[in-house]
């Protein structure tokens, strides 16, 4: 699935080119998964009974995914990945600032939440939203990658920042994206519709990174 806090980011193959024997398989145990969560509910499907519908060992599953929740959030890593090299080159706070909501922005238009908000099917994005917000392992796994993040973006700052304000820095950047990432859940939570939020999610963005520059860097 997907990335922080973003959602799955689709599990076709269509137009990926040929997989090998063990990205087929890695598929297949999630494609498994999510079709025994969307049935039962995240915790009340064991790493057990899917291995045993995908017709693997539970070890084969827990080598592709060491947690469970994994199998639901398995692009996290790549989203730190994905920051960092965002952030490859930025010579000030400000253009640290600049580069992450770039990040931010180009996932509103390609990103796992922006996929699942744009399917033809209205209720994918509510019900992978409710799958989330109904366990909390999930919800903490979320919550738990901004950490992530927050190391990620302190690693890229430029050198020479007071430890203080580095670490202020990194702390206000990793929640910008944490609030643009939680925002689409909270507002499944009040019943908003997917047109809704996928219309709502430029101006939360743009609102956070403003506030941002203006207490990080003095510009608005």
């Amino acid at each position: 699935m997907t990335s922080s806090a973003d959602v799955p980011s689709g599990r076709s193959t269509a137009g990926a080119g040929v997989l090998s024997a063990k990205d087929r398989r890695r598929a297949r145990i999630s494609d498994t998964a999510m079709m025994l969560f969307a049935e039962r509910g995240f915790d009340g499907v064991s790493i057990a009974e899917i291995a045993e519908a995908a017709g693997v060992s539970k070890m084969t599953v827990t080598n592709h995914f060491p947690l469970k929740e994994d199998l639901v959030f398995d692009e996290f890593d790549g989203d730190v990945r994905r920051i960092t090299e965002a952030l490859d080159g930025a010579s000030s706070l400000a253009e640290v600032v600049d580069a992450i909501e770039r990040y931010c922005v180009e996932r509103e238009s390609s990103g796992g939440t922006a996929r699942v908000l744009a399917t033809a099917n209205p209720g994918a994005w509510h019900g992978f939203a409710t799958l989330v917000l109904g366990s909390r392992a999930l919800t903490l796994r979320v919550h738990s990658h901004y950490l992530d993040v927050r190391d990620a973006v302190a690693a890229a700052l430029p050198q020479g920042l007071p430890s203080h304000q580095a670490d202020v820095a990194a702390w206000m950047l990793a929640e910008a994206v944490h609030l643009v990432d939680w925002w689409p859940y909270d507002q499944v939570a009040v019943g908003a519709s997917a047109q809704a939020i996928r219309e709502g999610r430029p101006g939360v963005r743009a609102h956070a990174f403003a506030a941002l520059r203006g207490g990080l860097t003095g510009r608005g």
